[in-house]
């Protein structure tokens, strides 16, 4: 499990897992605690307030209460763990092309502004997700991001049908006024590591293979238990 230097704070727990790190391992305090997300690549953001609580299906968690860990499963999506410069609240997002494509990260500035807050007030890091090395999808949907974001085509796709979905939801962070934002630059379907191991798990590379749910790896984030 890694960190962001942004999200250094003494208020604040955080990580993004790899395919061999062991959360309950890693964070006993916290892992069998955790309020539970059912992912469906839409747009809904719970606010958890229980520990265990279920929050039902969403593809986002936002809390204020410390010990509570906000965890997002992906295998290719992009994770975005986030934090309120004072540590006073944090969230994730699971956002995949069906998320961003449909506007999750809007519908969690309105949350944040809902609450009385201001999106310019958190930070935002991005964490390993499929980048446009390797992420390949059709042509109507590189013509359908950049029709919905206004950006150049080379910016959605540097290259012909490689999508960058990390690029296009760090835009989507800066346009919906989150001004501090990092993004983990690795490619869970490429990126590898000692004895040449692949270093997360990815659904598109190991599609044939994979055990849906298990195969994946966690981003977490809570404020710390006092």
């Amino acid at each position: 499990m890694f960190t962001s230097p942004h999200l250094d704070h003494p208020a604040i727990v955080h990580g993004f897992g790899t395919r061999h790190d062991d959360m309950a391992q890693l964070l006993p305090a916290y892992w069998p605690r955790r309020p539970i997300q059912h992912e469906r690549h839409g747009t809904r953001i719970a606010v958890a307030t229980e520990p265990n609580e279920d929050c039902g299906e969403a593809d986002g968690m936002l809390t204020d209460r410390p010990g509570l860990l906000l965890a997002i499963a992906t295998a290719d999506c992009v994770p975005v763990l986030l934090a309120r410069q004072d540590g006073r609240e944090v969230a994730a997002l699971h956002v995949g092309w069906r998320g961003a494509h449909a506007g999750i990260v809007d519908c969690f500035s309105l949350l944040v502004r809902e609450r009385g807050g201001d999106p310019g007030d958190w930070i935002a890091a991005i964490g390993p997700a499929a980048h446009a090395c390797c992420y390949e999808v059709s042509e109507d949907l590189v013509d359908a991001f950049q029709e919905r974001t206004g950006l150049p085509r080379e910016t959605v796709a540097p290259r012909p049908r490689r999508l960058d979905l990390p690029a296009i939801v760090r835009w989507q962070l800066a346009q919906a006024g989150f001004e501090h934002v990092s993004a983990r630059l690795d490619c869970t379907m490429c990126a590898r590591g000692d004895g040449d191991r692949f270093v997360y798990h990815s659904y598109r590379r190991d599609r044939e293979t994979r055990t849906p749910i298990v195969d994946v790896q966690w981003s977490v984030i809570a404020i710390a238990a006092s």
